[in-house]
């Protein structure tokens, strides 16, 4: 391997460390701001975006947890920068890669002023729940730059993984149908029909259906039961699918995610029947959302690689590859 390969192997795998560290640092910006709601400190700094006309106002209780959520937040928006000014100027970075990224900076961008909206307007519902599937979307994006930074790549040179892509389809459903449930999970919470039928965890108030005058919040309610359980069902079923075609295939990383995926989902639904079951303590409902992003990233990372195609040649020792053939990333 020669000198100038060797160097864009070590900045490719700078590049993607710090690709992961903009998405393992948005998750736990995600996490946060579910807690900002659940411990009801989301007007904890009237104003935007200082915190009562103060950049480091007294970090004390519900304004710590709002005004760290913002610093967070800032963080994030420069890291996001940061790997779009990497990209487009690191020789080992495909021009798409840093078009990507500079979609993730107007993402994150449009995430802080929706912030900036939610308060000044006193968290309008169709606001605030935009604002969560906004920053769903933009981990999403942040995903998809890390694993075509990183694209793992297997078996013979240029074969496509026919076989595998069922899974892929299988997969890409699985994430549609996990972040429609995460949006309708945020108009339950937004609108605070978290509780519209009681602490009832399969009826509700007694009924298989809610009926009759101002029903609508426990509609919603059950709605959102309903297409978790349907999510539930086909995430299941879907992973048991993607097991056996990639237990064929040799692939055990997707082996380990198609379980993943079914542990998860399990894992969602005892959550929120523990939710609803301990009046939404905010501990239980930010695992709850805490696993729905991690169920939404497992479908993601699924799909991709099972989209994932195959590796040119290893070069023979002492041979020298030009920059260009030190990795074929997918096409994601």
């Amino acid at each position: 391997m020669g000198a100038d390969t060797m160097q864009h192997s070590v900045q490719r795998a700078a590049i993607r460390r710090y690709a992961w560290l903009c998405v393992a640092t948005t998750f736990c910006l995600l996490i946060w701001g579910g807690t900002v709601h659940a411990t009801g400190s989301s007007l904890a700094c009237p104003d935007w975006p200082l915190c009562y006309g103060e950049v480091f106002p007294e970090m004390k209780g519900g304004v710590a947890i709002e005004h760290g959520h913002r610093l967070l937040a800032s963080l994030v928006g420069l890291l996001s920068i940061g790997l779009f000014l990497v990209l487009r100027r690191a020789p080992v970075a495909e021009g798409r890669l840093a078009r990507l990224a500079g979609g993730a900076v107007l993402l994150v961008i449009a995430q802080g002023l929706l912030g900036g909206i939610t308060v000044l307007y006193r968290l309008p519902t169709l606001v605030s729940t935009s604002h969560l599937a906004l920053g769903s979307a933009f981990f999403c994006l942040l995903i998809i730059i890390a694993m075509r930074i990183w694209a793992p790549l297997r078996g013979p040179a240029g074969e496509a993984p026919e076989a595998l892509r069922p899974a892929a389809r299988l997969a890409a459903l699985g994430g549609v149908l996990v972040y429609t449930q995460m949006i309708l999970g945020a108009l339950v919470r937004h609108t605070s029909a978290g509780l519209a039928c009681n602490n009832d965890m399969v009826l509700c108030k007694g009924e298989l259906w809610p009926t009759g005058p101002g029903s609508g919040p426990a509609i919603l309610h059950m709605s959102h039961r309903l297409l978790g359980v349907m999510v539930a069902l086909f995430v299941i079923c879907s992973a048991l699918a993607i097991y056996r075609r990639a237990r064929a295939a040799g692939r055990r990383d997707l082996v380990w995610l198609a379980a993943a995926g079914s542990v998860l989902v399990c894992g969602q639904v005892l959550l929120g029947m523990w939710t609803v079951r301990t009046f939404i303590a905010a501990p239980i409902v930010t695992a709850h959302l805490a696993g729905a992003e991690l169920l939404l990233a497992q479908q993601l990372v699924t799909h991709l690689l099972a989209r994932t195609p195959r590796p040119a040649p290893v070069a023979a020792p002492g041979a020298t590859l030009g920059a260009g053939q030190l990795v074929t990333a997918a096409e994601i």
